[in-house]
């Protein structure tokens, strides 16, 4: 089951525009093989898929799930800052909370690359950390609302944003829908809560 409601929103939007059914998901690696790729939305609703992950053991895990349910996804280790896909070849593009494990620059290049391999009148969905979320400030600080965390015997990059800080990254695109939320659940007995500002665009006309 994807628990992602946000993506069922994006879905519909998808459905309704006139581009044929191809999409690109950002970070489309998953914690182990009994979890489903968020594509697998999109391909159960007749979408040829395509994945990037940076991770290798990600990428496996994703491959992994795909191959014992017998579904025909592709999956490939990758950087959504350096895509390997052509210049307008993509109908849609999403990154459910993962493009904010980058610096703010970084966002920036990702979210240029994005643009490039849409479509003119492609849709893209993706979503920021807010600095209301619990993260914020927690960490070594490495620039303006960033910060580093040890997770395990690594690292990771949280980048959080005021209300309309990412706006700056959509001048190529039309914002359909745009959404502040809090998500909160239990871990080992703690509330948990992240808060996340998540953005439909469609890109222009004209565009590249």
């Amino acid at each position: 089951m994807i628990r992602a409601p946000q993506l069922y929103t994006f879905l519909g939007y998808c459905n309704d525009s006139p581009l044929e059914k191809e999409i690109l998901e950002c970070g489309a690696g998953v914690a182990d093989s009994s979890v489903p790729p968020l594509s697998v939305l999109f391909h159960r609703h007749g979408y040829v898929t395509h994945g990037i992950e940076i991770s290798d053991k990600r990428v496996a895990a994703a491959r992994g799930y795909c191959a014992a349910h017998g579904l025909d996804l592709d999956i490939r280790k990758g950087d959504m800052r350096q895509l390997t896909f052509d210049d307008g070849s993509m109908s849609f593009v999403f990154s459910y909370e993962t493009i904010f494990h980058m610096t703010k620059a970084d966002v920036g290049v990702a979210l240029r690359e994005i643009e490039r391999v849409l479509k003119p009148g492609g849709l893209c969905f993706v979503n920021v950390l807010s600095v209301e979320s619990e993260t914020y400030g927690k960490g070594e600080k490495i620039g303006r609302g960033e910060y580093v965390r040890k997770r395990g015997s690594g690292q990771v990059v949280l980048a959080h944003y005021e209300d309309d800080e990412a706006d700056q990254y959509f001048g190529g695109f039309e914002v359909l829908h745009k959404e502040k939320r809090v998500r909160e659940w239990l871990a080992g007995g703690e509330r948990r809560a992240r808060a996340y500002v998540d953005y439909i665009v469609r890109k222009k006309e004209g565009g590249e």
